[in-house]
């Protein structure tokens, strides 16, 4: 498949995956446990469970690596900006202890698995920084940093922020993570390669209860499995849980970028909008800063553009003869609520789990997911899997939040329902536009060799109308994040099936 754009992950990570297996034998096979995702969730789960005698599948809807896992900032830190005096304000201090260890626990067990399998993935240890840039931050800051000392967390305040921005004052934990996001992944693809089946490029449709196991219906056929999990970032089967009414994904931007100065050290990232998360990724050939912002709910911006724009002129503006060498972006799960949903995916299915929702913290979170649903589905009791279960109860403010994502989305899918043109010939080379052709509408992108491409342009999730996007190259839905190349293959979920295609006479 095609991808609108390869991340600097994707050109710098040399190790190569092993084979996948042949999804011609898939239909009818049975496992005990089925994996939908072969992200860091997905590998990391089945990591866990390798020596427990199960029989494992593991099916990915793309190659590996072309889902989230390979679009990350790769911060690993258990300070997700300011959640914890969050938490503790609307759920209580025993819930935001669970939240802590949870992804302490996912912290160390990255560690753990590039120690003991020995995987070169420029992983450094780094301070983690949440910083301030105005008043309004730095009140938020000292809030969290009083839940920080409730907690136990072991930190420190500081007014002396090495950015070259206008940080005022930040709070600082010490010995997190980072690293090529890329380069683990493969390498813990390999290493579970040997004890589980996995199926790239094989796309799950829909997943039919049966008693005592599940059919899970692929592209390439039924496979029948106990147990299921569901880790494909957005939980595609609509029949349980309505987590399309309970998501919304947020898409942000990065740049990698060689500039002149002297590389600072840790990890940055501020509160409020504009928000901007700063690193420098240190290899043996060079130190390039990765720098991320631009955030917009998906489907809420019409050129995309801009968002690449806002960061290379924060770029220029703060560091020297900066020169970006890979540009991409990524959209990310959000609950309503801040916490991931982790656990059964619906209370009236046995034996069907779900992990999303990870509010672009997915380093620490996929690997704290991968350990509450090895405990699931190992039968295995823990102290910390209460809070993200998909069945809490929620404070009053995520209610607020949701009816406000509503009117957003409502005011997206009116806003970016696209201009409609008779005249085919309107189109430039490279534009793609929605037109009016024998009595329908039809997406059409025009290459720069004066080819079209021809899509029905509504979404096959929820039957959403798409819009272009230029900056991507891709058709995009307001409403719920599905995203299609011009061919109309599935790029981003929820969607499970691919845009028709639509012939026409130029």
């Amino acid at each position: 498949m095609e991808y609108p754009r390869r991340s600097y992950w994707h050109d710098t990570a040399d190790n190569k995956i092993e084979a996948a297996a042949n999804k011609e034998g898939l239909d009818g096979k049975k496992y005990d446990v089925l994996i939908i995702g072969a992200g860091l969730t997905g590998l990391t789960t089945a990591y866990l469970l390798k020596d427990s005698g199960y029989k494992i599948g593991i099916i990915e809807g793309t190659d590996t690596g072309y889902g989230v896992s390979g679009y990350t900032t790769a911060k690993i830190t258990v300070q997700h900006e300011v959640i914890y005096d969050y938490l503790i304000k609307n759920f209580s201090l025993s819930e935001a202890r669970q939240y802590l260890k949870a992804n302490e626990e996912g912290f160390s067990l990255i560690k753990k698995i590039i120690a003991d399998n020995g995987i070169q993935c420029d992983y450094t240890e780094q301070d983690s920084y949440v910083y301030a840039t105005d008043e309004d931050e730095l009140k938020q800051i000292k809030d969290e940093l009083k839940a920080y000392e409730k907690l136990g967390i072991d930190c420190f305040y500081t007014e002396s922020v090495p950015l070259p921005n206008n940080a005022i004052g930040a709070i600082c934990i010490r010995n997190q993570g980072q690293f090529n996001p890329l380069k683990y992944l493969y390498s813990l693809y390999n290493t579970v390669s040997s004890s589980c089946e996995i199926y790239e490029n094989v796309r799950a449709l829909n997943i039919e209860p049966h008693g005592d196991h599940h059919v899970v219906e692929t592209e390439s056929g039924k496979i029948n499995a106990d147990k299921v999990v569901v880790a494909s970032h957005y939980p595609f089967d609509n029949s349980f849980g309505l987590y399309f009414l309970r998501l919304y994904q947020d898409k942000s931007y990065v740049v990698a970028a060689r500039t002149k100065d002297e590389p600072f050290r840790g990890m940055y990232i501020n509160i409020n909008d504009p928000i901007y998360s700063m690193r420098y990724h240190f290899t043996e050939n060079e130190n390039l800063l990765i720098l991320a912002g631009g955030n917009h709910r998906s489907g809420e911006k019409d050129d995309e553009e801009e968002s690449y724009k806002e960061l290379e002129d924060f770029l220029n503006k703060h560091f020297k003869d900066a020169e970006i060498v890979s540009k991409w972006s990524t959209q990310d799960c959000m609950t309503y609520d801040k916490i991931p949903y982790i656990g059964l995916y619906s209370k009236s299915v046995d034996n069907l789990y779900v992990a999303t929702g990870f509010k672009k913290w997915g380093m620490t979170h996929s690997a704290a997911a991968a350990i509450i649903l090895r405990n699931m589905l190992m039968g295995i009791e823990d102290d910390f899997s209460e809070i993200f279960s998909p069945f809490r109860i929620t404070p009053a403010e995520s209610s607020k939040e949701f009816f406000s994502s509503i009117k957003s989305i409502s005011a997206a899918f009116l806003k970016r329902i696209a201009p409609v043109t008779d005249v085919l010939g309107l189109i430039g080379a490279g534009e793609g536009k929605i037109i009016n052709y024998d009595g329908r509408k039809v997406g059409v992108y025009k290459n720069e060799n004066n080819d079209y491409f021809c899509i029905n342009p509504v979404c096959t999730h929820l039957k959403c109308s798409l819009s272009f996007n230029e900056a991507e190259k891709t058709w995009d839905c307001p409403c719920h994040g599905s995203r299609f190349d011009i061919r109309g293959n599935i790029l981003e979920g929820p969607a499970v099936k691919p845009l028709d295609k639509i012939k026409i006479k130029k």
